[in-house]
């Protein structure tokens, strides 16, 4: 087999090649001085096939140092992505040489993630760690990212008085009770932790209307 072609594309550093007359693939300047492809060399199917592998590497790595730079992402979501476009063993190699690089860190991704569940969505532990194992997070680094997570003071009691402080003030037979004390217990709360909080602010509600 001989490399009959070779064509440089416009604006990039990529090359197309001919290989026997046809048109045989696009490889990165980069692949073809690694592999000493040029024009005339005699090549074999198995040299092709290391050097498709390497582009199929350089462009996932790429791609994943392209995804990085915008935000983070657990092994698991970094590998779903890339497997769009390259197969399952390299991106499975490229994530494990960001996680080499120090680019990804499942554990530094969770704890980051189980805050802003806890803090500032105001989601209960059981509902944070559904979220973070979602996102391909192992069980016991979900579960220890979240206790790691200190919940604000009257933290629930806040969010109940927001968001449902208006209709149990009209709340005459419980129904509005029970809707908010389900709707905290889909954010992941324990029902008497739930129900303590809806409680106080009915309380509290009570308090203002007898002053």
């Amino acid at each position: 087999m001989t490399i009959t072609r070779m064509e440089k594309m416009q604006g990039s550093t990529r090359w197309k090649l001919e290989v026997d007359g046809e048109y045989w693939g696009i490889l990165d300047a980069e692949i073809l001085v690694k592999y000493q492809l040029k024009t005339g060399a005699e090549v074999s199917e198995e040299l092709l096939a290391k050097a498709l592998q390497a582009a199929e590497y350089r462009r996932a790595r790429e791609r994943a140092l392209y995804l990085l730079d915008s935000r983070d992402y657990s092994r698991y979501e970094l590998e779903q992505k890339l497997c769009r476009n390259v197969s399952r063993e390299t991106a499975e190699l490229v994530a494990g040489r960001m996680q080499e690089l120090g680019l990804l860190d499942d554990e530094r991704y969770a704890q980051r993630l189980a805050r802003y569940y806890i803090l500032d969505k105001k989601q209960g532990a059981r509902r944070a760690v559904l979220e973070l194992r979602k996102r391909g997070i192992a069980a016991g680094i979900a579960a220890s990212a979240v206790d790691a997570v200190e919940p604000e003071e009257d933290a629930l009691f806040e969010l109940v008085r927001r968001r449902f402080g208006r209709k149990l003030q009209s709340d005459t037979d419980g129904k509005e009770r029970e809707r908010a004390i389900r709707a905290l217990m889909r954010l992941g709360h324990g029902y008497y932790d739930a129900a303590d909080a809806v409680d106080g602010v009915l309380e509290e509600i009570r308090r203002e209307y007898e002053e």
